[in-house]
């Protein structure tokens, strides 16, 4: 056992008696973290007069009633004790969070990666970062399929380089793998920060998760206009088409970027933004992207835009401000999905061998730029990057008649 650095205390607290009562008042748990010279008090949702309160705590009521309380009061304590006693670093919020659970959470006497993992997925869904939450309930179903009891102590290098061959095996890409191992990540750093767990059992000294994979798909210049140039029989087609249009001609915008713009951030020739995915992270918080409007993109706005140009109205009729994050997240998927499969069709009509889709337009915006010489760092800045590195994951092969100009230089003496 550690060295005890808490005290806990039971009050009954006279300042505020039960509605509808006089003598009925709330007992509480006051506990002391000596080491973050922090007090603070529980309410245990236990009520009682000060005589019954008085004869729990010195053990000598005989009633059902005083037993019954006395022993309440001692599961509660147990439950407080565990709980410090477990803990490398108790926090006021962690023990808070730890007292309140309803599960055993030390049954086992190890720590179950669910309790940081939910609390942070809950935490996520308030904050209406939903795609985050998602990726991050994904990612836990994955590894409970791989092992049915996951805790904190129990992963280590061994453990996540059998997940990986797992993963192999069950036919997922390695990609996926390394972003559930990184999810994974993120819950053990929260866990240590918040001092659920210690740093000693920190897996990732010992094992690299490797660098993200680079996307396979990219278009070039003839590609992209043999986009701009179809012409579909279909509503649906030529939509999608200026989906894929609109992504690349946007500074390769992500497609949830693109479905939220609303006509507020259209200001003359210049769209100017905040990215969604970056809205509330410490890098790149706030940071605005501007978008030149070229005569394409006005004229992809005008066609599919919404009649509707208020401020707070929505540039492309996906989503509105009656919904949830979450309905407007599936909403945006759905669109997605259909604007993708048309698009597939669009490139088999084409004899594209990469199957379309609108997150190609990112890919090849950035590629685009690299061939016609600029800046990374511009390319970067264009695209929300807060890392060159990231715009680099972005960046695609030169094609072989860039190669060659390029080498010609070598002889021009």
């Amino acid at each position: 056992m550690k060295q005890k650095n808490y005290s806990l205390n039971i009050h009954w607290d006279k300042r505020y008696p039960k509605a509808g009562t006089i003598d009925l008042c709330p007992i509480q748990l006051a506990v002391n973290l000596i080491t973050h010279k922090v007090q603070f008090k529980i309410s245990l949702k236990l009520y009682s007069t000060k005589d019954d309160w008085e004869k729990a705590m010195q053990g000598k009521g005989r009633s059902a009633e005083v037993r019954e309380l006395r022993s309440q009061i001692n599961d509660y304590l147990t439950k407080a004790e565990t709980i410090l006693e477990r803990l490398p670093d108790p926090s006021r919020e962690t023990f808070q969070r730890l007292f309140k659970s309803e599960t055993d959470l030390f049954a086992s006497h190890k720590t179950d990666v669910s309790l940081v993992w939910d609390a942070y997925i809950i935490e996520l869904e308030k904050e209406e970062r939903i795609k985050t939450a998602l990726n991050l309930k994904w990612a836990l179903r994955s590894f409970r399929k791989y092992s049915k009891d996951l805790f904190f102590e129990d992963i280590n290098a061994a453990f996540l380089k059998g997940y990986v061959a797992w993963m192999a095996k069950e036919g997922k890409s390695q990609t996926t793998s390394q972003i559930y191992i990184r999810n994974l990540r993120t819950i053990f750093n929260k866990a240590i920060k918040e001092g659920y767990i210690s740093d000693k059992h920190y897996p990732f000294r010992h094992f690299s998760i490797g660098g993200s994979a680079k996307s396979k798909g990219v278009l070039y210049a003839a590609q992209i206009r043999m986009i701009y140039e179809y012409k579909g029989n279909l509503m649906t087609e030529n939509r999608a088409r200026d989906m894929f249009m609109a992504c690349y001609l946007a500074n390769g915008l992500n497609f949830k970027d693109l479905a939220l713009l609303k006509w507020s951030n259209l200001n003359g020739d210049i769209i100017s933004f905040v990215r969604e995915k970056t809205k509330r992270t410490n890098k790149v918080s706030g940071k605005e992207i501007k978008i030149y409007v070229l005569p394409e993109l006005r004229k992809i706005i005008e066609t599919w835009g919404s009649p509707n140009k208020g401020p707070n109205d929505y540039i492309f009729d996906i989503v509105d401000d009656t919904m949830s994050a979450k309905v407007q997240h599936n909403r945006i998927r759905q669109f997605q999905r259909r604007v993708n499969k048309r698009l597939v069709e669009i490139g088999e009509h084409l004899g594209i061998k990469i199957p379309l889709n609108t997150n190609l337009a990112r890919h090849s915006f950035a590629t685009a730029l690299k061939i016609a010489d600029v800046p990374v760092s511009q390319v970067s800045e264009l695209m929300g990057h807060s890392s060159i590195v990231t715009t680099s994951h972005y960046l695609k092969s030169l094609p072989d008649i860039k190669l060659k100009a390029i080498s010609e230089t070598l002889m021009k003496f």
